[in-house]
């Protein structure tokens, strides 16, 4: 667009008198438009992409606090069971990190139930009290031992560096943007400034 405009002439879009064009715009006023139309897009990409960051930004703050959940959470004993725990989103919502991974696609394992907490579901499902006293009872099933809490923060830890990496990508495509928003602006600026000197001149000459 600005390379396209790179030879225009300021002297044959202003003058009224002979170069309004068929559809009773003058050729400066069109390029005008144009180039409205244009800031207009670059504001709507600059508007999608800042709301993109904010997105990643709220999602690596959810992240980090999971991570602190799993490192506190985490297992002393390499054969005890513990529940992942929970912790308190962006949003304000409670979140269960075993779920709130599952749900962003993060692998986390759980630990396989035994024969007694698999009847307690069974007998739990049916409005039955659990024969059997198990922790899974009041944790739903989400607790993992000492090396699925390390695999779950090893995973992690991997989704935080990708999504770092992401975010500094999004802000050099940000700058970019930027970059072209600002120069449609700095064009449009000079060729409206640039019309009215022409006319300016051209009223000058019939005093």
């Amino acid at each position: 667009m600005i390379n396209a405009m790179s030879g225009y002439q300021p002297y044959t879009s202003a003058n009224s008198v002979g170069n309004v064009l068929p559809g009773g715009l003058s050729l400066c006023s069109i390029m005008v438009l144009v180039l409205m139309e244009r800031y207009g897009i670059y504001q709507d990409l600059i508007r999608s992409a800042y709301d993109d960051m904010q997105a990643r930004n709220n999602l690596l703050k959810d992240m980090n606090k999971a991570l602190s959940v799993l490192r506190t959470n985490r297992p002393t004993d390499e054969k005890a069971a513990k529940d992942y725990g929970t912790f308190v989103d962006s949003q304000g919502t409670t979140q269960h990190v075993f779920e709130w991974m599952r749900e962003k696609g993060i692998p986390i394992e759980a630990k396989t139930k035994t024969t007694h907490e698999k009847l307690n579901e069974h007998f739990a499902k049916r409005g039955a009290r659990p024969p059997f006293p198990s922790p899974d009872t009041q944790t739903g099933g989400k607790r993992g031992v000492q090396s699925q809490f390390d695999a779950a923060i090893n995973n992690l830890k991997a989704s935080i560096d990708g999504a770092n990496s992401e975010g500094e990508m999004a802000m050099i495509h940000l700058q970019g943007l930027l970059g072209k928003h600002n120069d449609v602006a700095a064009l449009m600026s000079n060729l409206l400034s640039r019309d009215q000197k022409i006319k300016e001149m051209i009223i000058g000459n019939f005093r």
